[in-house]
């Protein structure tokens, strides 16, 4: 309820303030005369991170800011999403820049809906600031995103975000809602030594699971009764999921240097805490008459439940001086507590226990430097103690000759424990219940990684090796039940080559912007590590002023293609996803028609989605007996306010 309240108190605050990019606002700043009054621009509206970088808020309309209009607000080119908003996504590439050395929760197909907590940023804002965000959903639904801040004073901020996404669906039983609360601020004091950044983020996902199609070839042979897609037979009728995640976020640290002129040296103590919270739930009232998951110990009711508490302290001092460049070392611990419903014994007499729990300790380090031009940055985390005793070593040169050209190189080496989920996992289903912490070995990951960011495009290149492949290996019965999914580990090496090229050309007012994206995977054994070849987006469009330049239009095709691979299968027990080995997905199109308008600091998103499902060709899934969305008529709008 308390939720419901706060996004109503927001929207009624949104609809009384109104503004544009380059008018005259009220600043908190204190006036010297009654008739004084500062120019502000969106420009002046800051977003910080925890690691203290500063971007503007942007409230221009491009092509690009087409692409985040999406439940997640960010460029999904290297994903597919599944029929319904609100469900997982089918990834068609992978990045290993950032790996961590801790084992992540799993369930990876919830993942996408959550952010982490060195991602949540934070504002500096001269006057009051909102926006609110809205998508029409697939069949009934909507998706609405709303945000508040505002400085109290000029050393305080305040804000607050709800996002909320609920959609039926063309299926039956694909009903997805997705709720995401975070409040916070920060404190950075007058004399510049303090700062603190704190938020408590409250996320969830939660869905009806079909389990895919039953029968196939209903949807691919286009039969006229099956057009209504809610009489296409389901694997799963009366399956629901959850995942909910809190977490609690502190960071703050104390200067004890006073910069003097233009030599800025500091002598930082920081401090870091994080306390976050992971529950999932299956729930089934019967097991269905197919046998989808195997056998069961129960009949009705089925219900499995994992957690994950996790506890992280970090301590450390920061000195930075204009020759030596920043250098932090720290001390970190790292609690964790892992579980499901208690002691089990399997078919075989193999005991299975129901926890892993224990406190990490370790060291790290991490040297930012600039020089003429050049940037390097350098970090290195090793835990000592413990039982997850995770590595990782990232570093990174770049060169700015000017401001449109920059080339970068880096190096990320990672050994971890696999997610928990693959360490441990218990259901009502026979089948899935296994304890692999003593068993499996770290993966190993390294990657190299380069990119070229310049006037005449855009060129990214990773190079990755990985040994000891942790993936759900796909066992396989009969044609007609999906198979038992097992942890597996490749022991072998695999390497993965991915290289992404962006350009965007322009002619008068039309404009094409294309990013196409090439992958290689070497490995002994076929099909463990599954992506498309090739992947391309193109996009032409026309842009210009209507109405004496009070409105910005754009409007054009977006055409979507990636070829035939072995993409993995998604279990929804497990919500994550299996490699297979029996059916391929790709080689069709998807163009969308588009219509974009910006008046003032609003923008309007219109489109019509996948103009290749009017022809009646049903060859598009997003994974195995997952179909692609049908066409559809989209409504977007994000609108920023500024009091």
């Amino acid at each position: 309820m308390y939720k419901k309240l706060i996004f109503l108190l927001i929207i009624l605050y949104s609809i009384g303030v109104f503004a544009q990019d380059s008018i005259r606002f009220k600043s908190i700043r204190p006036k010297i005369k009654q008739k004084d009054s500062i120019e502000l621009s969106s420009r002046d509206y800051k977003l910080i991170s925890v690691f203290r970088d500063t971007i503007s808020i942007d409230t221009t309309l491009t092509v690009k800011a087409m692409y985040k209009q999406n439940p997640l607000r960010k460029d999904l080119f290297a994903y597919l999403p599944f029929q319904n908003m609100g469900q997982t996504y089918t990834s068609l590439a992978y990045d290993y820049r950032k790996n961590g050395i801790t084992p992540n929760f799993g369930m990876r197909g919830n993942s996408f809906y959550f952010t982490e907590a060195l991602d949540v940023p934070y504002y500096r804002l001269p006057t009051p600031m909102s926006e609110f965000s809205f998508k029409s959903g697939i069949s009934q639904g909507q998706m609405l995103q709303s945000f508040f801040s505002a400085n109290l004073t000029p050393e305080i901020n305040f804000f607050v975000r709800y996002n909320a996404l609920r959609s039926l669906g063309d299926y039956k039983n694909i009903l997805s809602s997705v709720g995401n609360f975070f409040i916070g601020g920060s404190y950075f004091s007058k004399n510049k030594k303090y700062l603190l950044m704190t938020h408590y983020a409250n996320q969830e996902v939660s869905r009806q699971e079909n389990g895919g199609l039953l029968y196939p070839e209903q949807f691919s042979q286009g039969e006229q009764q099956f057009r209504n897609r809610a009489r296409l037979d389901i694997a799963l009728s009366d399956v629901t999921s959850a995942q909910i995640t809190k977490h609690y976020f502190l960071q703050h640290q104390y200067n004890f240097l006073r910069s003097s002129g233009e030599i800025n040296s500091e002598v930082l103590l920081k401090h870091q805490m994080l306390y976050e919270t992971k529950n999932y739930y299956y729930d089934q009232s019967a097991v269905a008459t197919n046998n989808f998951f195997g056998e069961s110990f129960t009949l009705k009711n089925l219900h499995d439940k994992h957690s994950l508490q996790t506890f992280t302290n970090r301590i450390g001092a920061e000195l930075s001086l204009p020759y030596l460049g920043k250098t932090y070392l720290y001390g970190k611990s790292y609690f964790y507590n892992y579980f499901a419903k208690g002691i089990f014994i399997d078919t075989s007499g193999n005991l299975i226990p129901h926890q892993i729990k224990g406190t990490d300790y370790g060291l790290g380090g991490h040297w930012q430097k600039y020089y003429k031009g050049f940037s390097i940055d350098a970090q290195a985390e090793q835990m000592i103690l413990g039982k997850l005793l995770g590595t990782e070593f990232k570093g990174s040169l770049s060169y700015d000759f000017d401001e449109k050209n920059t080339l970068s190189a880096g190096v990320n080496v990672t050994s971890k424990v696999p997610n928990f989920n693959f360490l441990l996992y218990q259901s009502d289903y026979k089948n899935y219940n296994w304890y692999h912490l003593d068993d499996f070995s770290k993966e190993n990951i390294q990657s190299l990684f380069a990119n070229a960011k310049t006037q005449w495009g855009n060129l990214s290149l990773d190079i990755t090796n990985i040994n000891n492949y942790t993936y759900f290996k796909l066992v396989s019965t009969n044609n007609r039940e999906r198979g038992l999914s097992q942890p597996s580990q490749y022991v072998g090496n695999i390497q993965y080559l991915k290289i992404v090229g962006e350009k965007e050309l322009h002619f008068g007012k039309w404009s094409l912007d294309n990013t196409l994206m090439y992958q290689q995977v070497l490995q002994n054994s076929d099909n463990i590590f599954n992506v498309p070849s090739f992947t391309t987006r193109n996009t032409l469009y026309f842009s210009s002023y209507l109405f004496k330049k009070a409105m910005y239009l754009q409007t054009g095709l977006s055409f979507r293609y990636f070829t035939h691979y072995y993409a993995n299968q998604y279990n929804p027990l497990i919500a994550d996803f299996e490699v297979q080995s029996r059916e391929k997905i790709g080689n069709y199109s998807i163009t969308d028609f588009f219509l974009n308008a910006k008046v003032r600091t609003m923008r309007i998103f219109f489109t019509v989605e996948h103009l290749e499902a009017l022809l009646g060709n049903n060859n598009y899934y997003v994974a195995p007996s997952q179909p692609y969305r049908d066409w559809k008529i989209r409504l977007g709008i994000i609108w920023y306010f500024f009091k």
